[in-house]
C-alpha cells in the first residue's frame, strides 16, 4: 500500500479551529501524536499514513484539516 506524507498548514488565527476539527471525528489518526510546528510559530502539522491513493489519505483527516493539507506519496530510500 502506498505511503503518504500529509502536510497541513494553517494560520495562527486558524490554529484553534484545526485542533477543534478533530472533536467527534472517527479517524485512525485521532489520539496519535503528530509532528507540529505550532508551538514554534510555524503552524504546520505532518502525519505519515498508508492509503490506497491521495483521496484515501486525505479521508483520514477531518474536512477542515483535509482542505488545507497536501498528500504527497513518499517512500523510504537508503541514504549513503
Amino acid at each position: 500500500m502506498p505511503t503518504f506524507l500529509l502536510c497541513h498548514r494553517h494560520t495562527a488565527a486558524e490554529c484553534r479551529f484545526a485542533y477543534a476539527a478533530w472533536k467527534g471525528v472517527d479517524s485512525p489518526l485521532r489520539r496519535r501524536p503528530a509532528v507540529s510546528s505550532c508551538s514554534k510559530g510555524g503552524h504546520m502539522l505532518w502525519w505519515t499514513v498508508d492509503a490506497p491513493d491521495q483521496p484515501g489519505a486525505l479521508a483520514q483527516l477531518p474536512g477542515y484539516v483535509a482542505d488545507r493539507t497536501d498528500a504527497i506519496e513518499v517512500s523510504q530510500v537508503p541514504i549513503p
